[in-house]
């Protein structure tokens, strides 16, 4: 089969041909797993996977994967111990995958405690062990998820952006309160989600879209955003109408919106780094302190919040952004990807 593959040394996705895998007991993680075979109805391409190819990013990976984290599909078949094993999954069935493929052990010091989105103990798929570019892939049982809707209440593509692009920004705003005033820093794949959350899922107040491109601040507007401009118009939009911002999302993550989020939040209020932009930023201390500011990080989101996540999907209390392309023209994609020519999510149908 085709699958779109990262290798050692390459500057981009490359193409290859692979074997069709099959299910089995995984011997060598030595644990009492099970894996499944999913048919990849639909696959979202994430700018996480650039990583891969930044030079300045550190990873441990020296053997070919295939790449892709949010997957939607069909089990097709069985290992032999899933039956008896996740009773709840069966032949046929829709399912999205947890990409983020935490070990959910009771012994694990973040899996015991409900943040199995911070799980280490294995490869990301997709980002480290094989993933959804691909027409067919290898999963394990505890990493997947049922759908639990028809393909016309949630279609496919909007089943695998669930797991990164809508999970994420779900994640993300988990303890944002009702009643507050919310700037959304960076109208992307993910920002546009988070508007909906804020206003939609959590009953923000106010919602405030801020990017540095025309047609998103529309597209924020048009899903729910109160205000939409961009980063250099913020101080006046605030002064103006008497607005305090009590939280901020980075979903950028470089250096000029994080000073951006950091100059507008009000004093002890709280700014969220959700995408990662830039490896580092500068944290100026003496106007944090003034402020008593709140600082947090957010990764991805765990397996309850993705049943969650699906739930607001068919609900249609969010509306992804969503451009589909064939699962050929996935090299194409990915150099758009690249160069920052996408308004929202792409995702590959097969």
């Amino acid at each position: 089969m085709t699958a779109y593959r990262w290798f050692p040394g390459a500057q981009t996705l490359t193409k290859a041909e692979v074997a069709v895998p099959e299910p089995a007991a995984d011997e060598v993680e030595r644990l009492t797993v099970v894996i499944l075979l999913v048919k990849i109805l639909a696959a979202g391409m994430c700018h996480s996977d650039m990583l891969y190819y930044d030079t300045s990013f550190q990873h441990t990976k020296t053997k070919p994967f295939t790449m892709g984290h949010e997957g939607a599909g069909e089990i097709i078949a069985l290992g032999e111990s899933v039956p008896s094993t996740y009773p709840d999954l069966h032949l046929n069935q829709y399912v999205v995958i947890h990409a983020r493929n935490p070990c959910l052990l009771s012994t694990c010091p973040v899996c015991s405690i409900d943040a199995d989105n911070l799980c280490a103990r294995y490869f990301p798929c997709g980002l480290g062990i094989d993933g959804s570019y691909a027409p067919y892939m290898v999963v394990h049982a505890r990493a997947i998820v049922p759908v639990n809707a028809t393909k016309d209440e949630i279609p496919p593509p909007l089943a695998a952006v669930s797991t990164d692009a809508v999970l994420t920004s779900y994640h993300a705003m988990k303890d944002l309160r009702a009643g507050e005033t919310v700037l959304v820093m960076g109208i992307g794949g993910l920002g546009i989600n988070a508007v909906q959350i804020a206003k939609n899922v959590k009953g923000a107040q106010i919602v405030i879209a801020a990017d540095l491109r025309d047609e998103m601040l529309q597209e924020a507007l048009e899903v729910g955003a109160d205000y939409a401009v961009k980063p250099e118009d913020l101080g006046s939009l605030l002064y103006n109408h008497g607005l305090n911002v009590d939280t901020a999302y980075d979903f950028v993550g470089v250096g000029s919106t994080f000073k951006s989020v950091l100059e507008h939040i009000r004093p002890r209020g709280t700014v969220i780094i959700v995408d990662l932009g830039a490896t580092c930023v500068e944290l100026p201390l003496v106007p944090v302190t003034r402020k008593e500011v709140t600082i947090k990080s957010s990764l991805w989101g765990t397996k309850k919040e993705l049943e969650e996540v699906l739930v607001i999907l068919k609900d249609k209390k969010v509306r992804p952004l969503i451009e589909t392309r064939h699962f050929v023209q996935a090299l194409e994609a990915f150099e758009d990807l690249k160069n920052s020519k996408l308004k929202g999510r792409v995702v590959m149908v097969l």
